[in-house]
């Protein structure tokens, strides 16, 4: 209801709570992807983790609490130890929670039984290669050997828990250098037990062409940008109505509040939900101001790579 006479109205109507929330359990990485602020050594925001305390302390302020919590934003949020009882605490209150990472350190320990009896929903496998060499060439620093030993611990943690979720969804980014093994990336997929494979257009960071033409695939229709003047320009309507800002909000580590994920600084802060009660938050000065900004005014540089309203972000190459 809220979308709709916001869209009609084309002022910010708030009526309830978020449906989903994003919290950041650290801006800490293990890898270094060229296309990531992070990993780029680009994010100017503070390196730090989000404790256990203090997401009870946000999450138990929202009532009724969201329908889904994405768990990750900047960072991998396996690094964050407290990850597992985190997603255990979300579940209690009926949450859905999905998990992104880089795998690898489910290969260590105890984490992936952790995970498994945390009653996490969906695990994201961000694993963008069938070789280990495909997989280091993005995931710069990342080691093949690991990824592959920590998704076999998860499945069989889920045997021996006898639990039907997560459910694993292998995302694969679609690069120039790793076409050819789309294949390969099924086979896999099948033989570790993925739940499923999902092929994914890559996003950037800059928009120079040299860096367009070293990682994106020929093929337009496996990209999401198009080559403008020089520049890669994502394909999409130039205004498109913004769902996220009215029906979800990001919360970084440190309890700021922005719109959304595309707002990787904290250049809008709308608020901190360790200082402040979400209601105010939600609907306050700061974030309908930004909401009115979306609707009618002039959008922030942030937007303009922004997935909202982007078709085809997912494709299915074709075999050769």
């Amino acid at each position: 209801m809220s979308l709709a006479l916001s869209r009609v109205a084309r002022k910010p109507v708030t009526l309830a709570t978020p449906v989903m929330l994003m919290v950041e359990p650290t801006t800490a990485c293990q890898l270094k992807c060229p296309h990531c602020p992070t990993g780029r050594g680009e994010l100017t925001r503070p390196t730090g983790s989000l404790t256990l305390d203090k997401f009870k302390q946000m999450w138990d302020a929202i009532q009724p609490a969201p329908m889904l919590l994405q768990l990750w934003n900047q960072g991998e949020p396996l690094v964050n130890k407290a990850t597992p009882e985190i997603i255990r605490h979300a579940t209690s209150t009926g949450a859905k929670v999905v998990l992104s990472t880089n795998v690898e350190l489910l290969a260590k320990g105890d984490l992936a039984d952790r995970l498994v009896s945390s009653g996490l929903h969906e695990l994201i496998l961000s694993l963008d290669g069938a070789t280990p060499e495909s997989h280091a060439a993005y995931r710069v620093g990342g080691d093949f050997a690991l990824v592959e030993q920590g998704i076999k611990r998860v499945v069989e943690a889920k045997k021996k828990l006898g639990a039907r979720y997560p459910i694993l969804t292998w995302q694969f980014l679609l690069f120039k250098h790793n076409l050819p093994e789309v294949s390969e990336a099924k086979r896999l997929a099948k033989e570790w037990g993925v739940t499923r494979i999902l092929f994914k257009t890559a996003q950037l960071e800059a928009f120079e062409q040299s860096e367009g033409e070293r990682w994106l695939p020929d093929d337009p229709a496996l990209r999401r940008y198009d080559l403008v003047a020089g520049q890669w320009v994502l394909k999409r309507a130039p205004r498109p109505f913004c769902n996220r800002i009215f029906a979800s909000a990001v919360v970084q580590w440190d309890g700021t509040v922005v719109p959304c994920c595309f707002d990787k600084d904290g250049e809008f802060v709308v608020g901190n939900l360790l200082e402040q009660p979400f209601e105010e938050v939600w609907r306050g000065e700061k974030f309908q101001a930004f909401r009115q900004r979306i609707l009618t005014g002039t959008r922030p540089a942030m937007c303009a790579n922004c997935t909202e309203g982007l078709s085809g972000m997912y494709s299915q190459p074709k075999l050769k």
